[in-house]
């Protein structure tokens, strides 16, 4: 059973934000509401002062659409501005005259529920004035309470086979019921925090309902009426799938192309994360649609009435997208701190070879992850991973198949499977 603190969980974004807030005019803190952003700045306040503000409030609200100048004027620097995007362009645009007319660094933080540079409203980026970090729900390690010691997989994966197996044997013994439950709960803190399953199903019903009646609402211009927990239903089961937009929306009753305009919304209030497909020089024949993922499990269960106990169930359908998705938000979640600059894809050849998920660093090296919800896997789970390899060579460096058991083995150059627990206990630390 995953039992935490009901206190306040420390996060590995505050030591990023502090460096970050130093290095710069201003700070945007970007995230899924819920995620912790609010509790961010407070202590961010606490580290180094200013004047805290949200425009949840109505009368900073108010000042900030009608008069943005006099709303930033006078205030303790820095101003942490929470629910920015509500303030629209006449804000973002007193912001940028105030970080134009000095260059004192640590002016400004911003946090907001939308993606920043996505938000439709918001016409200007303030780009080479600020800095940005993700907060995105609790990782597993942060839920663990493990520091600077957790979380270190996307580290550790790119040294020598030999080097990650070492520290992937120091990942705890994690069943699979609790791995099933961990999957249930998500990441989000009042989820992970929750009294009981009730206190938390309560929590995702009252989730949903804030975002379909405000966020939605505020950034949609569609003609067409969306039931909102309808879609996010369809795209729950379709988790960890290359998503046919055209299925979709006859699906849920509307249009393929207000469908088309609606995603790229649900992306923007980081309900989804879109995995692109690799596109790299030397695979010119891959198929290039991208796999859409559910960006919190815990949301993604609550939404299909999932538990760990059904996600136990022989006859269970979804278990291996559901853990899919898992793994890669983890993985998401750790590229906030990891010393690895990564981008992310999913890899599909003509001759319809997968691999979950490719990991590449900018000088091109490579790693392979693929994902099974059992706990022994054979040599027929490697053979797309093997594909990889012998494909591009020195380049990779690492493929790994992440499982429900518990050991460690070694099934071929450079090829090795590791528990799902190995995710937040292989640190490169």
């Amino acid at each position: 059973m995953v039992t935490v603190s009901t206190g306040i969980l420390p996060r590995r974004a505050l030591p990023i934000a502090l460096r970050r807030l130093r290095e710069a005019r201003g700070l945007v803190v970007n995230g899924p509401r819920q995620a912790g952003k609010s509790e961010l700045l407070r202590m961010l306040e606490q580290e180094v002062g200013g004047d805290l503000l949200t425009l949840d409030r109505p009368a900073h609200l108010r000042l900030a659409r009608t008069d943005p100048t006099g709303f930033l004027a006078d205030r303790a620097r820095p101003t942490y501005i929470d629910e920015v995007q509500r303030g629209g362009d006449p804000l973002v645009l007193a912001i940028k005259v105030l970080l134009d007319e000095s260059q004192a660094r640590g002016q400004v933080v911003l946090a907001g529920s939308t993606r920043f540079l996505a938000e439709p409203r918001l016409s200007e980026s303030l780009a080479g004035r600020v800095r940005f970090v993700d907060l995105w729900p609790l990782s597993q390690g942060e839920i663990e309470q493990g520091g600077e010691s957790a979380d270190g997989f996307v580290d550790s994966v790119f040294r020598t086979t030999a080097e990650f197996r070492e520290r992937a044997a120091t990942a705890p013994a994690t069943g699979r019921r609790e791995l099933y439950e961990r999957l249930c709960v998500g990441g989000f803190p009042e989820a992970v925090t929750a009294t009981s399953p009730r206190a938390r199903d309560d929590f995702f019903a009252d989730y949903i309902r804030t975002i379909s009646q405000r966020d939605i609402a505020e950034l949609s211009r569609l003609a067409q009426r969306v039931d909102l927990p309808q879609v996010l239903r369809m795209l729950a089961e379709r988790t960890a799938t290359i998503t046919n937009r055209a299925k979709l929306a006859r699906a849920v009753g509307m249009s393929e192309d207000a469908m088309r305009r609606y995603l790229p919304l649900v992306e923007t209030i980081f309900l989804t994360f879109e995995l692109g497909a690799y596109a790299g020089s030397s695979a010119a024949r891959t198929r290039r649609r991208p796999k859409l993922h559910i960006t919190d499990t815990g949301l993604a269960a609550s939404l299909l009435g999932l538990d760990a106990q059904r996600l136990l169930s022989p006859d269970a359908t979804r278990v291996g997208q559901l853990l899919e998705t898992f793994v890669v938000m983890e993985i998401v979640k750790q590229l906030g701190w990891s010393d690895q600059r990564v981008s992310l894809s999913h890899y599909r050849s003509e001759d319809d070879r997968e691999v979950d998920l490719l990991m590449e660093t900018p000088d091109g090296r490579l790693v392979g992850i693929e994902v099974k919800a059992a706990i022994d896997v054979d040599d027929r789970d490697f053979g797309h991973l093997a594909h990889i390899r012998d494909r591009f060579g020195d380049r990779f460096v690492n493929g790994v198949v992440l499982h429900c058991g518990q050991t460690v083995e070694r099934w071929g150059d450079r090829l090795t499977s590791a528990p799902v627990s190995a995710l937040w206990s292989a640190s490169d630390r």
